[in-house]
Order: structure tokens, then sequence, then C-alpha cells
């Protein structure tokens, strides 16, 4: 990890820590190395820095082309890794760079539903994350986010932030060995459709958690 992506991500671990009195499960279980895919949901703006504040080695993260047009933001976003990707569209440069970057070792967080789902609810994944993983050929870690749209609300505790990680698995588990792994959109959306099942399991284990600590 380098020294300033190391000592960026100590920073905000520090202050998001303090602030949202976050719970953190799971981390431990993340490959150290090797080309990883971290797939989460996504409710809100805050969730890449908390997520990457709490993966114990350097990421990589997919953020939208528009972020780095920002005179502040996109120099930032930058050096701690982000690839410009295009929504709405086949961004083939932006998904070339991802693979590259696992293919490399590296580990990229990205959201298979392609965006903020405002609701809060998960949706179903793009087949993204599933092209990702076949063309790179590394596993898929699940983690789930929650509280992380209510920063108003992280002072006093009226809600806290908790973010769970799952193991680590193989995209040909992901998809089910048994099926048909020809490469193809077919298989990409059965990736991603198997990605949101862990995350969903994830949530059950945060909020059973939850409902026994209250």
């Amino acid at each position: 990890m380098r020294p300033y992506y190391s000592g960026v991500r100590s920073l905000a671990g520090a202050v998001f820590g303090f602030l949202s009195g976050w719970t953190i499960r799971g981390a431990e279980r993340l490959p150290r190395d090797g080309g990883l895919i971290i797939a989460s949901n996504h409710v809100s703006f805050w969730d890449p820095p908390l997520i990457g504040a709490v993966i114990p080695r350097e990421t990589s993260f997919l953020a939208k082309e528009e972020l780095f047009t920002t005179p502040v933001l996109g120099p930032f976003i930058r050096s701690v890794n982000a690839i410009p990707i295009r929504r709405g569209a086949a961004d083939l440069r932006g998904l070339t760079r991802a693979i590259e970057a696992l293919r490399n070792g590296r580990s990229v967080l990205l959201f298979p539903e392609g965006g903020r789902m405002r609701d809060g609810e998960l949706h179903p994944a793009r087949p993204g994350v599933g092209l990702l993983a076949v063309h790179a050929d590394v596993p898929i870690a699940p983690c789930y986010i929650s509280g992380s749209s209510t920063p108003g609300r992280w002072w006093n505790r009226g809600v806290r932030v908790r973010i769970w990680f799952g193991e680590a698995r193989d995209w040909r588990d992901v998809a089910g060995r048994d099926s048909d792994l020809t490469p193809g959109r077919t298989l990409y959306q059965r990736i991603g459709t198997g990605v949101m099942d862990d995350i969903a399991r994830l949530r059950e284990l945060e909020r059973s958690a939850s409902r026994g600590a209250a």
C-alpha cells in the first residue's frame, strides 16, 4: 500500500469512525493480495469513501466520469485510484482499465446495481460485475452497507453505519458450476444476480444482529 494511500485511508477511517460510530464485520475475510472484486449495494455518495476506508488493502473504485471534471474532487479521486466510467452505456475504455487493474492483482470496489438506489432497497445487478469477473478471472467478495444515507443522524447515533463483508467466492461458484459458463451476457447477468443474492444474505445477517442488539 502506497504511503499516500495509507495515510488518506487512516485519516478517513479515524474521521468516519468518530462521526458515525460504525460497526465493521468481515473485513478480515478479504484476501490481502491478488485480483479481487468487492461488490456492494449503493445508497449514498458516502459509500465509496466509507467502504474504502475499511478495506485492508489499496483499492481502486469505479466512479462516474462527471466527477472527474470537478476542480477539487476530480484530482483527489484520481489520486486514490478512481477509474472513470460512463454510465448508461457500454464504456469499454473504463471496463478495460478495470480489467487491467484486476489482472495486475489489485482490488476494485464497484456497485453492481449501477448507481445509487435512493430507496435503500436492493435492485437487480447490471451485467458489468460478471463481465469483469470473467475476463479478469478473479473472485468476488460481497459487501453490505447501511446507515450511510443519513449522515445528519450520525452525530447523536440516531443511525449507525454498518459495513459487512462476506467471503470472496470464485465467479464460477457465484454463477453455479453446473450451469453454462460460456462467456456472454447471460453468464454475466447470472453472476450479477448471484452477487446480489450474496449481498441480500449479508443484509439479513446484519438486520438480525441489529435486532439482537436493540
